[in-house]
């Protein structure tokens, strides 16, 4: 089998791949008055998030009192998993939510392909008459569009970067290893082929959700290599605690996911990261804060004011000066779920520990591990920022969705294009932005450069299917 190029990142990242420094882009608005967007519809809101390392902005904007700032009473309901999450959203509970880059478009196909099947069981055998019936009801269905019909949204970027791929103690046995323990790219390579290869079985490897950035990655990272996601392992997708019993009992032999877990994990001695996204894909969207479309034509204002209180956040997250005041924030239960281990205030500080069994862990300086706002990168340069929503970023997840044939898509949709401006509008962050002199990069589309992947093979969002085209593992 022909293997895309493979490249190890560590000697890129050596060579002063990412420049560790924190400065912001723009002015930040710590001490500033708070812009003015008009009269707040709504002022009391809900919104969910999910124990991890990036709800850290809406912890912050919460705690340190941005929200009031802009004159919102924000509470923040934990949920335990991505699903109930966009639930309580669609329910109506939840004004807005922590949630992934991917899951409006996921959402959106989800829900056509329900609506196709749908009309043609309803189409079949029925009579003219019931068919006059069924489109009667249909129309009157649609004059009272619930929240369940409408359309997640994305409001603006949370975070870039912040995953892990982990192995358990079974995969270090098999002589696995992180990926700095390699002398050469292709004896990490060979290393993880011939570890899969003798395996009697595919064995299971869990991920929080389908739409997880995480799962997009780990499966590019192995496809790079010559593994087939789809015929060498089993995908399942498991919550924290289910993900620590399959490793103890050897149902899963890994893990991709975020922080705070997986920090958590490997000081249990229960796994190892093999490797971060970050060295996959340098730069790669992650978590968003989204609503409903209905929700956001209804309280545009609203919108604004919240987008600037977590904006406001985020550059806080992303200064280094305040790392310790973080601390005692995130760790409240009513943020993170009891136990967490707090390696992730090293994270921000610009250390990870890729763990081992040995007694030797591997702790490496990474200040890029997540990016909440700027980071002075070759990757991340003004006026681009983490916070900004690139259509092309949408459109490399849609060519992974057709990769894998999630939700039946077999072919890059003729309406692609269309579909992304919808879900990921960007005239509300733009009226943000200039409020806090932000520049803004010109268009929404760009060129991913070939050294930001693993594989140095570069994504123009307008050669989609070229792009597909060149992926010889596939579903």
């Amino acid at each position: 089998m022909k293997r895309r190029q493979f490249l190890q990142y560590s000697a890129l990242t050596a060579a002063g791949f990412t420049v560790a420094a924190c400065t912001s882009q723009g002015s930040t608005h710590f001490n500033a008055s708070p812009a003015n967007f008009g009269k707040l519809e709504k002022t009391d809101l809900k919104i969910g998030i999910v124990s991890s390392l990036d709800c850290l902005p809406l912890v912050v904007a919460k705690e340190k009192g941005m929200f009031k700032k802009y004159g919102l009473d924000v509470t923040l309901v934990k949920q335990p998993t991505w699903e109930q999450v966009q639930e309580e959203l669609h329910s109506g509970k939840l004004d807005a939510v922590q949630t992934l880059f991917a899951m409006p478009l996921w959402e959106y196909f989800s829900s056509k392909n329900s609506q196709a099947r749908a009309g043609s069981q309803a189409e079949d055998g029925d009579s003219d008459r019931r068919k006059k019936k069924n489109r009667n009801r249909n129309r009157d269905q649609d004059k009272s569009k619930s929240k369940d019909n409408a359309n997640t949204v994305a409001l603006m970027g949370l975070n870039i970067n912040g995953n892990s791929i982990s192995f358990g103690k079974a995969a270090w046995k098999g002589g696995l290893r992180p990926r700095q323990a390699y002398n050469t790219p292709n004896e990490l390579q060979d290393g993880y082929n011939k570890f899969f290869r003798e395996l009697k079985k595919p064995p299971g490897f869990a991920i929080s959700h389908p739409a997880a950035m995480a799962n997009y990655t780990t499966r590019y990272w192995l496809g790079t290599m010559g593994i087939d996601p789809e015929r060498d392992l089993k995908f399942q997708v498991l919550t924290a605690d289910k993900i620590t019993a399959g490793l103890d009992g050897n149902s899963i032999i890994g893990y991709a996911t975020d922080e705070l877990f997986n920090q958590e994990t490997i000081a249990n001695k229960k796994a190892f990261t093999a490797t971060i996204d970050r060295d996959i894909w340098s730069g790669h969207p992650e978590k968003i804060l989204a609503t409903l479309d209905t929700w956001l034509q209804e309280y545009p204002i609203t919108a604004k004011a919240m987008m600037a209180a977590v904006l406001e956040a985020c550059q806080y997250c992303d200064n280094q000066e305040n790392v310790t005041a973080l601390a005692p924030i995130l760790g409240k239960s009513e943020y993170t779920d009891a136990g967490s281990n707090k390696g992730w205030q090293k994270i921000l500080a610009g250390s990870y520990n890729y763990g081992g069994f040995d007694r030797n862990p591997e702790v490496v300086k990474v200040p890029d591990f997540q990016i909440f706002h700027f980071q002075q990168t070759k990757y991340l340069q003004q006026p681009n920022h983490a916070n900004f929503l690139w259509h092309s970023h949408a459109a490399w997840v849609l060519t992974q969705m057709v990769r894998w044939h999630q939700q039946q898509l077999t072919n890059y949709p003729d309406n692609g294009d269309a579909v992304i401006k919808q879900l990921y509008p960007t005239e509300a962050y733009a009226d943000v932005a200039k409020a806090f002199w932000l520049n803004m990069p010109k268009g929404q589309l760009k060129i991913e450069q070939p050294e930001v992947f693993i594989d140095r093979i570069a994504f123009d969002p307008n050669k989609a299917m070229e792009y597909l085209n060149g992926f010889e593992l596939r579903a």
